[in-house]
């Protein structure tokens, strides 16, 4: 299980999604997703319970933009945590 968990960490979010991982439904009310949600469900075919429009709006609404979400997507978790701690510090 450790293992499984370290080599997540050197994945994306492209590459989970290659292989079955973040392939479930979205639920949540698109004002409550993850910036990586809305890409997600937008632009890369992840399912989702709301509407597109309702998810677009959103996704402008916090001026998000396809270069943005392709970025992240490609972005390695590891990277990401690592984003997040660094942000948190400051």
């Amino acid at each position: 299980m450790l293992m499984m968990a370290i080599a997540i960490q050197g994945c994306s979010n492209q590459q989970a999604s290659a292989v079955g991982m973040r392939k479930s439904t979205v639920t949540a009310y698109p004002q409550n997703m993850t910036n990586t949600q809305l890409c997600e469900t937008l632009y890369y075919s992840r399912s989702s319970t709301q509407t597109k429009a309702a998810i677009g709006s959103e996704f402008n609404r916090r001026g998000l933009s396809r270069s943005q979400c392709d970025e992240q997507n490609k972005k390695l978790y590891l990277v990401k945590a690592i984003d997040e701690i660094l942000s948190k510090v400051e």
